[in-house]
Formats: C-alpha cells, structure tokens, sequence
C-alpha cells in the first residue's frame, strides 16, 4: 500500500498538477507573522485614536475602547486583512514572509473573494463565543495535522490548499 502523495508533502490538484505543501511549521509561522502584524495596527490606531480625544476622553471611554471594543476592532481588521489578501494575491504579508500561499484545491488558481470569505467564516466566527472560542479556532486550525492534504477545517470550506511557492 504506498501513502498518499500529501504525506510526502505533495498535492494533486483537481487539473492534475502536483504542487509541494507548506508545512504546519511555515503555516504557523506565517499566522504568528500576520497576528503581530494585526495587533500592531490595532495599538497604533487605538494609540491614535486615544491621543486625538486627547484630554477630553474619561478612563470610562478608554477602558471600554480597550476592552470590548477592542476586541471588536481586532475583529474586523483581521475580516478585512485576511480575506482581502487571500482573495487577491492568495498570500497575507505572513504567507509572504515565508513563501506560502492558499491557492484553489481545483485549479491552482488564487482563490478569489467567494473562496476566501469562505475560509474564513468558521475561524472569525468561532472567534467571537465567549470563553470556548479560541479553543475552537485552536482545534480548525491543528485540525490540519491529521489530514492528509494538511487542511485544516477552514480550507475544506473554502476547498484551498496551502503550497510552498
């Protein structure tokens, strides 16, 4: 019995092209890269927007800021970063970093903005439940460890695989 071609790293895409997998470690280095990235822009624009109200803002306006309004934000930069790179280039500035990309499980092709919203939808919206939450995003994203295409749940939605480039 000879292993599937995904647990020698490789891939059959639905043309018949047969294209390198990333690795779990270069994903994971990728989302750490893209998460920094996140959260810098969200202090720098929180930083701003605390310094422009300036001594008129009450610890009440910034401590709800930093609380659920924050998250909120991190929320939503995250649904315009993600998405938005992944539907154009196929690639965050992560993937980038280190020479990954998501790419149509059929074709080969950039996913497009169907394909990357739909990757997307299961991890942004376990995100958002309260405490079990990122314990659930936790288990779409190592859900990739067992299978033998290394997709994790959310690239089963979107029908994306990752490839080294």
């Amino acid at each position: 019995m000879t292993a599937p071609m995904a647990m020698t790293g490789r891939v059959t895409l639905g043309n018949g092209e047969v294209r390198e997998l990333a690795s779990p470690g270069k994903r994971l280095v990728a989302r750490i890269i893209d998460v920094a990235i996140i959260v810098a822009v969200a202090v720098f624009l929180a930083i701003a927007g605390i310094v422009t109200l300036g001594s008129s803002a009450d610890d009440s306006a910034v401590a709800l800021f930093a609380g659920l309004g924050g998250v909120v934000f991190f929320f939503l930069l995250f649904l315009v970063y993600e998405p938005t790179f992944i539907a154009l280039k196929g690639q965050t500035l992560g993937k980038m970093a280190m020479r990954i990309m998501v790419v149509r499980a059929d074709d080969g092709e950039v996913p497009g903005w169907g394909k990357s919203i739909g990757r997307w939808i299961l991890p942004g919206l376990l995100s958002v439940i309260p405490v079990v939450g990122g314990l659930l995003v936790l288990i779409v994203y190592l859900s990739l460890l067992w299978d033998d295409r290394r997709q994790g749940w959310h690239d089963k939605m979107g029908t994306t695989v990752v490839i080294n480039v």
